[in-house]
């Protein structure tokens, strides 16, 4: 499967320490950790080696003095999160005040996953540019030991800053939530980055057509919403990676899928009375079978 997002070690690391077993980005806590349960925490701390600890702080100074992240203390953590079927030593930086100032994580392989300089910040210089600010985006990617390959998305933010996003695509089709992401202040001074990238699935042996997506996912309309559904029309229908979830299901689970499937995303638009309690609906069905995956509503 080809991406435009993929990961090669720049910075150099801390050796990884004998017996600590790497998972892939985004990989599962394993069979034994306890499921995400709606409504509870998502994650919890987890005991970790005093080497462990000695890594983790080091991954943060170095990746503190490549983003020009604040802090002169550090505290480790690895946490296992349930809802996204991670595990992920987290650093978070505090200053002279012990005030949190910036966190830090990393996949249990030492890569980074997230970087964040905490509280708002006004641009001390002047704006950049959007040319300016992409440079800066691949510069700050560059330095936390990424590489984003492929012409980014950039976009102006509420704050007055700039977003820098590489999406990740597999077998010519996008991956939600998946990619590399960099937001900056209106000065281009670094203000976060995250970096996603999860387990997918085979690609089915067999895909069905646009067509019959459509038509599939407007039976489930029709079943779903009897009474509604004739104030519901098909406003887009594509092809996405997605992580499927409980929304339609019997139990409702919230917790996204661990492993992401190929899927024909089928989107309703309401009209009518049914504007006011319903926007829309999108259904996810799976790309071989019409199987429901999940999906999204919006009222």
């Amino acid at each position: 499967m080809s991406t435009i997002t993929r990961l090669r070690r720049i910075v150099p690391v801390v050796t990884i320490v004998a017996g600590l077993a790497a998972v892939s980005i985004g990989a599962a806590t394993g069979q034994g950790a306890d499921p995400f349960v709606a409504g509870g925490p998502s994650t919890r701390a987890v005991p970790l080696a005093a080497t462990q600890v000695d890594r983790a702080r080091a991954l943060g100074r170095q990746l503190a003095a490549a983003l020009g992240l604040p802090g002169v203390s550090q505290r480790v953590e690895r946490l296992d999160d349930r809802f996204e079927h991670r595990t992920y030593d987290e650093v978070t930086a505090f200053d002279a005040s012990n005030r949190a100032v910036a966190i830090a994580r990393f996949e249990t392989d030492g890569s980074v996953a997230m970087a964040v300089v905490l509280g708002w910040r006004p641009g001390r210089g002047a704006p950049v540019d959007r040319a300016s600010a992409e440079q800066r985006g691949r510069s700050f990617v560059r330095a936390a030991g990424l590489v984003a390959d492929g012409q980014p998305e950039v976009r102006p933010t509420g704050s007055g800053g700039w977003m820098v996003s590489w999406s990740r695509v597999a077998a010519g089709v996008p991956i939600r939530g998946d990619g590399i992401r960099v937001s900056l202040w209106a000065d281009g001074t670094f203000h976060g980055l995250t970096r996603t990238e999860r387990t997918l699935a085979a690609l089915p042996d067999r895909q069905i057509s646009a067509g019959a997506a459509r038509l599939a996912a407007a039976n489930w309309a029709n079943a779903r919403f009897p009474a509604t559904a004739s104030g519901m029309h098909v406003a887009s229908v594509e092809r996405a990676w997605v992580a499927p979830n409980g929304m339609f299901s019997a139990n409702g689970l919230d917790a996204p899928a661990e492993t992401l499937r190929l899927a024909w995303v089928v989107r309703f638009e309401t009209t009518g009375p049914l504007v006011e309690r319903l926007r829309s609906v999108e259904v996810w069905l799976d790309a071989g079978d019409t199987t429901v995956l999940g999906g999204d509503v919006i009222e």
